[in-house]
């Protein structure tokens, strides 16, 4: 874990050397304050002149004066570096976040995949903060002052060195016993955002069920198994493990006062030095709880580190192809023979699409339609190339996807989805709708919305164009979403156009509107049009019956009356409902 924390902070490794120099004159220079206590003493034994004294004390204030500024200049790095560490890692993490397929994404659950970020990083940034403003000073302290100290009193620095051995060592087995406990702590930290989030998600609906009581006993009942972990993780720390570090450094304080009365009856040890020994060892004693905090802070932090930094190495897909496909005529679309499993691995009973055969011709529109659960859906996700198949192949101008550079690949297309995967905003009117072309102008926004039907509403909000529509759109009603992603689709002006039952929640009215425009719409685009009212598509080039993941129909409406049995069936049944 450590080392892949290194590894994904390697943009600020040089800040991190020369915050390490800094540190080691400002240590060098602590050291040398800490021998002043001494030098009055050898002063004042040597008798000098008024004129040393006043000499002394002057260089002392310049000292002072150049160590504050030192200080300071190291402060001000540590803080400089933590802020952009931060922003490395928050954007780093959405990066990686947009990097990952559609199939990793579906497999996780995105709230708490928010909460793992977010106290990922700011775990990440308080371990990086106690490494830069603890750890490392406390290192370069203990060993700058052993080497006066081995001069000194050799046996008090073999003592505090043997005994710093043991403190590591009986900080590190506490550690060892409270990972588990730690680990189950965060498992409970999880459950407990994922309730909020859920909650405060479906305000309405657990409102207007009456379950606000429900969601709180929840979460009492997580935040009770909280406390009893971490009661168990302090009483270990407090009781049995610091109590045992308490006697260490107690039994090691009374042997070097031992060998300090041995070494000044034998006048290896003068009052001076004393002095200075005994400051630089109770620094080094001092120095062994910096390291034990410090060593509590990191495994407290190390759980969320674990988690944020596996994540951020969480192999990408890789893609090799580099072409760009050409945009220079109408696309035409191929699958031949693809098989397609949304768990990675195709089971032909479970899968979403079987052996499927379908070529869309270019600049036609062509309709795919079919019971729930068909696969219809499936057919724009794996032709986007967002979800990779297990078998077959998916063509594009007679090449396959996997030979495209993804990116430009995706260029090709733009798309309405169903309803309830609508993606908007809390962001303005214009904005969501220029959120496939950020450039475009507000003229350009305005005669998408009108072909869209949105345009009249829109100009009827108190702020038009810069109406904000609230988190996930929810000043907007379902058909007020749906013709908005519309605009999108239609400013985003690309040669592929899907529309995956754009118009379920639009009324007839505003439905025909659509319908009316739909030419200039469609006009030399290759469209792909999945819908359940089929009084929409029957003036399709094509249309598509599908059923378990495979094609039933392929014909015209006419065609399909007479040889589709399902699509019969289907119409017959809509006809009725009318």
């Amino acid at each position: 874990m450590y080392l892949k924390l290194w590894r994904l902070l390697a943009p600020f490794h040089k800040n991190f050397y020369k915050m390490i120099l800094r540190m080691i004159v400002y240590e060098t220079c602590q050291v040398f304050f800490s021998y002043l206590v001494s030098s009055v003493v050898r002063l004042y034994e040597m008798n000098v002149q008024l004129t040393v004294w006043f000499l002394s004390f002057a260089l002392l204030v310049v000292a002072q004066e150049l160590f504050m500024r030192l200080d300071n200049g190291l402060d001000w790095h540590i803080i400089r570096q933590s802020h952009a560490v931060y922003k490395y890692l928050k954007l780093k993490a959405i990066d990686q976040f947009l990097k990952l397929d559609r199939a990793w994404h579906q497999k996780h659950n995105s709230g708490i995949l928010v909460g793992q970020v977010s106290d990922g990083v700011w775990k990440a940034l308080a371990m990086v903060d106690n490494v830069s403003w603890e750890f490392l000073p406390t290192l370069i302290q203990t060993v700058i002052s052993t080497i006066p100290l081995l001069y000194f009193s050799f046996p008090t620095a073999v003592l505090c060195y043997i005994s710093l051995i043991a403190f590591i060592l009986l900080t590190w087995r506490g550690e060892v016993y409270k990972k588990s406990l730690r680990k189950a702590r965060h498992y409970q930290y999880d459950s407990e955002w994922q309730i909020g989030i859920e909650a405060i998600q479906a305000h309405e609906t657990v409102v207007m069920f009456g379950q606000q009581r429900r969601i709180l006993s929840d979460l009492d009942g997580v935040h009770d198994k909280v406390i009893d972990i971490a009661f168990k993780e302090h009483l270990a720390g407090v009781f049995f493990f610091n109590r045992w570090r308490i006697r260490m450094l107690n039994l090691t304080r009374a042997a070097i006062f031992f060998f300090w009365v041995s070494q000044l009856y034998a006048g290896t040890l003068d009052i001076a030095s004393f002095i200075f020994v005994s400051v630089l060892s109770e620094k080094l004693l001092n120095s062994f709880w910096r390291f034990a905090r410090l060593a509590d802070n990191v495994t407290n932090n190390s759980e969320g580190v674990r988690r944020f930094v596996n994540l951020m190495f969480t192999p990408v897909p890789i893609y090799r192809g580099k072409e760009s496909p050409d945009i220079s005529r109408a696309i035409e679309v191929e699958m031949r023979g693809v098989c397609f499993d949304y768990s990675g691995e195709y089971d032909e009973e479970n899968g979403a699409l079987h052996n499927l055969d379908l070529k869309i011709r270019p600049g036609k529109m062509t309709a795919i339609v079919g019971p729930s659960g068909a696969g219809k859906t499936t057919i724009r996700k794996v032709i986007t190339g967002l979800w990779p198949i297990q078998a077959g192949q998916v063509l594009i101008q007679g090449r396959d996807i996997k030979e495209f550079d993804p990116e430009k690949l995706l260029q090709l297309f733009s798309y309405v989805p169903q309803g309830d995967d609508v993606a908007i905003f809390d962001e303005s009117v214009k904005y969501n709708i220029a959120l496939s072309r950020p450039s475009a102008s507000i003229e350009e926004i305005e005669s998408a919305a009108k072909m869209a039907g949105i345009h009249n509403f829109i100009v009827s909000l108190e702020k038009s164009y810069d109406t904000m529509v609230g988190e996930r759109g929810v000043r907007l009603s379902g058909g007020q979403k749906q013709r908005l992603a519309l605009a999108r689709a239609i400013l985003a002006d690309r040669q592929i156009l899907i529309l995956d039952e754009a118009t379920s929640a639009i009324d007839s009215i505003t439905e025909e509107e659509i319908q009316s425009n739909m030419a200039q719409i469609l006009k030399g685009k290759t469209s792909i049009v999945v819908a359940h009212r089929l009084s929409t598509i029957r003036h399709a080039d094509e249309i598509v019956v599908m059923d378990k993941g495979g094609i039933v129909g392929q014909g015209n409406h006419e065609e399909l009356m007479v040889n589709c049995d399902l699509y019969a069936q289907m119409v017959s049944a809509q006809n009725q409902k009318m």
